[in-house]
């Protein structure tokens, strides 16, 4: 499926709400918590979807962050592209495309059960 962009009114919405200075703001974009970027976005600008679209497909003023190429970049491949792959790897877990690692379960007898016969007879109460 093709990713969703933002409208050109969400745009304009977002670029007004940010005083034509950079959004990112926090862990998310590389910055120290609570600390916002505030870059000249006249320089540049990128409409950021704070919580990606393949995971939200939320395309509303909420989910947009006018952000800098340079935030946007760093929260692009630190943040963002990692937990897609993450989500992509589930869906393909739970669709059965992809099998659990394989485990070798002959190493580690499993708690609460005995190793070989001789434990089974040996555990037993003589009456």
């Amino acid at each position: 499926m093709a990713r969703r962009e933002f409208t050109v009114e969400t745009r304009r919405q977002a670029w007004k709400r940010s005083g034509e200075r950079c959004e990112a703001t926090g862990d998310a974009y590389g910055l120290p918590h609570g600390v916002r970027c505030n870059a000249d976005l006249n320089l540049g600008v990128e409409y950021d979807h704070v919580d990606p679209d393949k995971n939200s497909k939320d395309n509303s003023l909420e989910n947009c962050c006018a952000a800098c190429p340079k935030c946007h970049r760093w929260k692009t491949s630190k943040r963002d592209r990692p937990l897609l792959a993450k989500t992509d790897h589930q869906e393909d877990m739970r669709r059965g495309i992809r099998k659990h690692p394989k485990r070798d379960w002959g190493r580690r007898p499993m708690s609460g059960y005995a190793s070989n016969a001789r434990d089974i007879n040996t555990d037993r109460e003589e009456v």
